[in-house]
């Protein structure tokens, strides 16, 4: 959906965009505020993350600028969404991560040939896995695509309304349970769209919203920044390395306090 210019500028929605914005997040698992930030930053992060690549991670840490600019980290639009529909207690973590797709990316086989295309999953699960309906999203992910993305070069393919679908309890012993494999036969059902959009969107998906990578036919690392937030009854405190990077004191002194109450979680570091 297309975000005024204005709105922009003053970092809130309308309160008619907002409920717009909601409203579709609601009965299709996601919504897309197209181009809210500046190229110029997206140029500005893809750049030093390439350099971080070259240098195996040395020198250049996730947790510094550009990375933890306050229109990623703390964007006022999806924060304004995601106040909405889970409340002002909900909690993220850094650094976040970043999802990319080349054009040798594969993912798997199929019937013995090495796979171009990702498996139909979820990035989570039902909340009651076998309960009979669908409850109130409780963990979001807030995307960024950092180029244009094209059906050329593997933009997403996800499939609206499929949030509220409800699975039936996943076998444990199947060794793709953890994945949240979904089936290829009911998606192939099911209309699905692809993810068009251009560089410095905001994507705000319930991550229960069933998708996949699909196919990278150019030279371009297509690449988006993925920052997940989670209702406040999640004990992410339990999850292993969730809270392992401590925010320098540099930089959190200059967060929100918005920001520093989503992230209040971790350690600040003294320098």
């Amino acid at each position: 959906m297309e975000v005024s210019l204005e709105e922009i500028k003053k970092n809130k929605l309308d309160a008619e965009t907002l409920n717009i914005a909601v409203r579709i997040l609601n009965e299709a698992g996601y919504v897309v505020l197209e181009k809210v930030l500046p190229l110029k930053l997206m140029k500005n992060i893809r750049s030093v993350l390439e350099k971080r690549h070259e240098k195996n991670g040395e020198e250049i840490t996730l947790m510094s600028m550009p990375f933890l600019d306050p229109r990623i980290i703390d964007n006022p639009l999806a924060m304004q969404i995601i106040k909405e529909v889970m409340g002002d207690k909900f909690f993220s973590y850094l650094p976040y991560g970043f999802n990319t797709t080349t054009r040798d990316a594969r993912y798997g086989t199929v019937n013995g040939e090495e796979s171009d295309t990702q498996w139909i999953h979820r990035d989570s699960s039902q909340l009651f896995p076998g309960f009979p309906i669908a409850l109130p999203v409780s963990k979001i992910v807030v995307n960024i695509p950092l180029v244009d993305f094209t059906v050329e070069n593997g933009c997403t393919e996800l499939w609206p309304g499929s949030h509220l679908i409800v699975d039936p309890p996943v076998d444990i012993n199947d060794p793709y349970h953890a994945y949240n494999v979904c089936s290829e036969e009911r998606a192939a059902a099911l209309p699905s769209v692809r993810l068009i959009m251009p560089a410095g969107s905001v994507v705000v998906r319930d991550m229960r919203c069933w998708h996949r990578a699909m196919p990278n036919h150019t030279d371009e690392i297509r690449t988006m920044i993925a920052i997940v937030y989670l209702r406040r009854f999640y004990n992410a405190m339990g999850d292993h390395g969730v809270f392992r990077s401590g925010i320098p004191e540099g930089m959190w002194v200059q967060m929100s306090e918005r920001a520093q109450n989503v992230y209040r979680f971790h350690s600040v570091i003294e320098q």
